[in-house]
């Protein structure tokens, strides 16, 4: 097991063998990883007090690294795969990600921009970090940036180097930098040999009920006759 590094106070909670290296240098740090995973990926924990939790049956490759702060969180959930996604916070922050996630290669997201930026004048930090979340069955194309207060939809398709900050609705194909959504109400799937969706049903609308004149007209009759 290729458990490198880890303090006295580290909770490993691993229900799958880890392939990648598993480095904790800061204090009580809690690392989980669900069943049937392949945890291919660097989990490297620098800050303190945070919590990784690997969903089941996961298949992930790159990095997971928590540089610094106090209380980081990442979730990933089950049947979610990365090629090659490098998964960073330079300060304490929350990645929440769902289940049934693809993830490509050369993908990168982190909660901050890796050094603070100050109002001269107030000396009030003006890009404190934000979370990121992530919907179920979101796909990321290759070399996509995703950065702090990004929202994806559930659903949603992102396109190869686009650059996510804001929100993506769900069901959404956006692509470019800054991201921008190209088409709504879209799906995909796993494999080319996969059963799409079937188009909703059209359902012609009912008539309103026929009022008593109108009745009484289409026989060709006047009212009171």
């Amino acid at each position: 097991m290729p458990i490198e590094e880890v303090q006295p106070d580290t909770v490993l909670e691993l229900a799958s063998e880890p392939l990648g290296r598993i480095v904790v240098q800061g204090p009580r740090n809690t690392l989980r990883v669900g069943p049937g995973c392949v945890l291919g990926a660097t989990v490297w924990l620098q800050g303190s007090g945070s919590l990784v939790e690997i969903g089941d049956h996961c298949d992930l490759n790159g990095m997971i690294r928590i540089v610094r702060g106090e209380g980081g969180v990442v979730r990933i959930g089950r049947g979610t795969t990365f090629n090659a996604v490098g998964l960073s916070m330079h300060e304490a922050g929350e990645i929440h990600i769902g289940e049934n996630c693809i993830f490509s290669t050369d993908v990168h997201m982190d909660v901050s921009d890796m050094h603070p930026m100050y109002d001269r004048a107030s000396g009030e930090r003006i890009n404190p970090a934000r979370p990121i979340h992530v919907g179920d069955h979101v796909w990321v194309g290759t070399r996509v940036f995703i950065g702090k207060g990004a929202v994806i939809g559930e659903g949603a398709v992102i396109g190869s180097g686009a650059l996510v900050m804001g929100e993506i609705p769900p069901y959404s194909l956006a692509v470019g930098s800054p991201a921008r959504v190209v088409r709504s109400n879209v799906t995909w799937r796993h494999k080319f040999d996969e059963a799409s969706l079937p188009p909703e049903p059209h359902t012609a609308p009912r008539p309103s009920p026929r009022s008593w004149l109108d009745r009484v007209l289409g026989l060709g009759q006047k009212p009171g006759s």
